[in-house]
């Protein structure tokens, strides 16, 4: 049993449902919202979006700016899984200060020596700092820095290599430590014509306590009209203090009124329910520490209700801890599921039937029946490991949209202020061979999801997953 600290929620096991098979209901009834395939805008935990100026302005310390910024450079430089361009990094990081205060940056003959780059960017920095300084600039303590070390990192054009804020560091903290905590109001949003939705409301969450549902249209936030270019504002806002959103709900005449304190609330690593009678649905929300248990957990109790056939759905899993112990629930111990690479070596990384009480490590979960797995372009990192698996063990049907292209293994590296960056620190290659870091695993059978489909609350993929296993049932 793996151990945790902090606050663990065990697998969710939800009431049963039936979906109905038909494929008519699946055609948007209206316009409006659109049918357009959901986007995921907000990734949990995930990097922290271009950051904005907040809190009291000061006269800039620009030796203790630019500590934060080197500290960002050299961890890329040591831990990056590839070589990066230091040149094409740095001179994001002076047009991003360029825009901060409005001067131009200056040409600078970078090179190819990291060493030399550096020194040419901090006296550009240094020039254009004294210059804006001498025209009375003043900027929140370290935001300064944070906008030059996000567009560095944004530059590396890697999904898992992004700036994270004290916030977003603390939380990744926490989960890597077996604590599946965080801070916010626990809602999953997509932007669809300059309207926010929410796409998933967080069990147990403060959003989740307050009524929030799937579908709903964010309307306004503390009295601010949410659009494309300000969603963000929602992942700014103070913690425990309570904020108001107004909501458009389908099948509501008028506008609905909710005060959400954003918070720290446990994320549940699975939740689960039988669907049609005999469809074990799991959805894996996160890849916490203890999610090969909490899937056995949930696979034991599925059984027991009658299921004969799997969902796994990962949609809008950011990834984690442990895929080699749930690919240990379908796969026996020790076969080889794929392999890491870094700048040096290539390393295999094998199944492990851990993770799990004693009575059932060592093999994987028995009886293994039909499963389909779920994914969309949420699905990252390790929820894209997974899909590999079920493609190369042949465990099953791949069914959504193409992932993320995040597969690789991370590491967060504190810049010294409390924020840190995170750097992909190696790439993933498939059993069968597939390096698909950048591009993402594509479904065996695409299906999109669309706003108007949530507003509905339709659940295409998941409906198109149940029929392929009915098919196969069928034929046995």
């Amino acid at each position: 049993m793996a151990l945790t600290v902090g606050p663990v929620t065990p697998a969710v096991g939800l009431p049963p449902i039936t979906i109905v098979l038909n494929k008519a209901s699946l055609t948007p009834q209206s316009s409006n919202p659109t049918g357009t395939r959901l986007r995921t805008a907000t990734p949990t935990p995930g990097p922290t979006l271009t950051p904005t100026p907040s809190g009291s302005t000061e006269k800039i310390n620009k030796e203790d700016e630019l500590k934060l910024v080197q500290a960002a450079y050299d961890a890329l430089l040591k831990y990056l899984y590839k070589e990066p361009n230091t040149a094409q990094l740095l001179k994001a990081g002076l047009a991003e200060l360029g825009f901060v205060t409005g001067l131009a940056p200056p040409t600078l003959d970078f090179g190819q020596n990291a060493e030399t780059n550096w020194n040419l960017f901090k006296d550009g920095y240094n020039k254009m700092v004294d210059e804006a300084l001498a025209k009375g600039l003043k900027y929140p303590k370290h935001q300064l820095a944070y906008r030059l070390v996000n567009a560095i990192a944004e530059t590396v054009g890697d999904e898992h290599t992004y700036f994270l804020d004290n916030i977003g560091y603390e939380n990744r903290q926490h989960l890597l430590q077996g604590d599946n905590s965080s801070t916010g109001f626990g809602v999953l949003v997509s932007i669809d014509e300059d309207k926010a939705y929410v796409m998933r409301v967080v069990a147990g969450s403060p959003a989740d306590k307050a009524g929030l549902k799937a579908g709903d249209q964010l309307v306004r936030y503390d009295d601010v009209v949410i659009n494309s270019r300000n969603w963000q504002s929602l992942r700014k806002s103070q913690t425990d203090e309570p904020h108001t959103f107004i909501i458009n709900r389908l099948g509501q005449t008028e506008l609905l009124t909710f005060s959400i304190t954003k918070q720290r609330y446990v994320i549940p690593t699975v939740e689960y329910r039988l669907i049609n009678g005999h469809v074990g649905y799991v959805a894996i929300r996160e890849f916490f520490t203890d999610v090969a248990e909490e899937i056995n957990n949930a696979l034991l109790d599925l059984q027991k209700q009658g299921a004969n056939s799997w969902v796994l759905d990962v949609r809008n899993n950011p990834g984690g801890v442990s895929v080699d112990q749930v690919v240990g629930r379908f796969v026996p111990g020790g076969e080889i599921m794929g392999y890491t690479l870094d700048r040096n070596q290539r390393d295999p990384l094998k199944v492990s039937n851990d993770g799990v009480p004693a009575e059932y490590k060592g093999q994987p979960f028995n009886p293994i029946l039909p499963l389909v797995l779920l994914i969309n372009e949420g699905s990252a990192s390790s929820s894209e490991f997974l899909a590999l698996a079920v493609h190369d063990f042949h465990l099953g049907m791949v069914i959504g949209e193409k992932s993320a292209g995040a597969l690789g293994h991370t590491a967060a590296y504190p810049l010294g202020d409390g924020s840190a960056i995170s750097v992909t620190i190696d790439e993933y290659e498939s059993k069968g061979g597939a390096k698909l870091n950048g591009s993402g695993v594509p479904p065996d059978l695409e299906i999109e999801l669309s706003i108007a489909d949530l507003v509905a609350g339709r659940d295409t993929q998941l409906t198109a997953g149940i029929e392929q296993l009915e098919k196969s049932l069928a034929k046995k």
